[in-house]
């Protein structure tokens, strides 16, 4: 059953239709999972405040699922083989987070072991097993597997054999052609997208200056793109990067990256929007008019990698220990699931039904969110994820639900 992501349908129609496979209520803190022990009281805050706010949608055992009521992709972000807070490992939060994969999307993406360094650690060995283990679960599910990454600058994710490669521009060319087409060859006809380049643009618009823009140039991002259409002509081939939803300097020249392409024919499906954003920033009407600008050179629009956390350390308020968001109180959850719908709204107005190449949210639940770490040093929690760390849904989770359903965001 495909409902379409416009339909009027009435979410109090469907929460009774659709059971949530015993997830709800029954996850708990994982002793198998070293965040859990650290954020045992917010857990209780944040399911506190999940508990009130959905009880006028919803009983704490039953939930709809989300991916039915889309005519596309709603993914997630996992973590694998044996990574923290595998999905793939038997203990009691790899099943938990396995029940809500299973109830709620159709598409995965994996958050590192299809990275550079993972799938290629030495020059003459690529290492698929664990990325083919996940590939192997997902369609065992009926779930798709959205590609991540085949090129990225990120220093821990560039092999050190690449770093040191000695060889000329020809000998560099060749090796580079080779990591794209191998990787994307191995898992062509499996896989309905890449993406293929992430992150080359600084924030003023200017090429990063990565390891592949100084051995290559700027034309290592096309190269990569001709060298992944040339191992899997049937993939769909995206340009991922994050803080171009605000229409700034960084997007102005993604965009004239695209018109680039285009005009000269290399291949290039879509761009995805990572949407690492703020519960303030950017504004949405800023959101709409860069999936549109995308959308009218009929390129696919693919938002990638979603999470909304309540604090914002650039913001002027902030000030930790002083002054942040400590608590997340009902207030704080009901206005996560307003920007969660709006943002939804946003992709479902901008962007027409044959350019949406899904949506993803960037975690399961918050306590496994990668922005504790990087956004705040490990200082304090956040709830930025539609799952809180017993695996219940959150308002933000019933946020998504009504802007696929459009429903008013309240």
């Amino acid at each position: 059953m495909q409902l379409s992501p416009r339909s009027p349908l009435l979410l109090s129609t469907l929460l009774s239709s659709f059971l949530f496979l015993g997830a709800c209520g029954g996850g708990g803190s994982s002793s198998g999972n070293p965040s859990s022990a650290s954020a045992s009281s917010s857990s209780q805050t944040s399911s506190e405040a999940s508990s009130s706010s959905d009880r006028s949608s919803s009983s704490s055992s039953e939930a709809l699922s989300l991916h039915i009521l889309a005519d596309f992709p709603i993914g997630v972000a996992v973590s694998a083989a044996n990574e923290p807070s595998s999905i793939m490992q038997d203990n009691e939060a790899g099943i938990a987070q396995r029940a809500i994969i299973e109830a709620h999307f159709d598409q995965l993406t994996a958050g590192n072991i299809m990275k550079m360094s993972y799938l290629h650690p030495a020059q003459d060995t690529y290492f698929f097993d664990d990325a083919d283990a996940l590939l192997d679960y997902a369609d065992a599910n009926g779930i798709s597997l959205h590609a991540h990454t085949l090129v990225w600058h990120s220093d821990y994710q560039v092999p050190d054999w690449m770093k040191n490669f000695e060889g000329d521009a020809a000998a560099w060319l060749a090796m580079y052609k080779e990591h794209v087409e191998t990787i994307a060859g191995h898992f062509a006809g499996r896989v309905p997208s890449w993406d293929v380049v992430n992150e080359a643009f600084n924030e003023d618009g200017t090429y990063r200056n990565s390891l592949f823009n100084q051995k290559l140039g700027t034309a290592y991002i096309e190269t990569a793109f001709a060298s992944a259409r040339e191992a899997d002509p049937q993939a769909d081939l995206y340009y991922n990067d994050f803080n171009i939803s605000n229409g700034g300097a960084k997007f102005q020249a993604m965009i004239n990256m695209v018109d680039d392409f285009i005009a000269r024919d290399i291949p290039i499906d879509g761009v995805g929007f990572q949407m690492h954003v703020f519960m303030d920033w950017p504004s949405i009407d800023a959101i709409k008019s860069s999936f549109a600008a995308v959308a009218e050179r009929g390129l696919k629009v693919k938002i990638t990698e979603l999470d909304i956390p309540i604090n914002n350390p650039y913001s002027p308020g902030y000030n930790y220990p002083d002054n942040y968001e400590a608590t997340f109180t009902d207030e704080l959850a009901a206005a996560q699931k307003k920007r969660y719908c709006d943002i939804v709204t946003a992709y479902l107005d901008a962007v027409p039904a044959d350019l949406r190449g899904g949506l993803t949210v960037w975690g399961i639940r918050d306590s496994d969110t990668w922005l504790i770490s990087a956004l705040f040093d490990d200082n304090h929690e956040d709830w930025p994820l539609l799952f809180d760390n017993n695996f219940d849904p959150k308002p933000a989770f019933y946020g998504v639900a009504d802007g696929l359903t459009n429903q008013p965001c309240l």
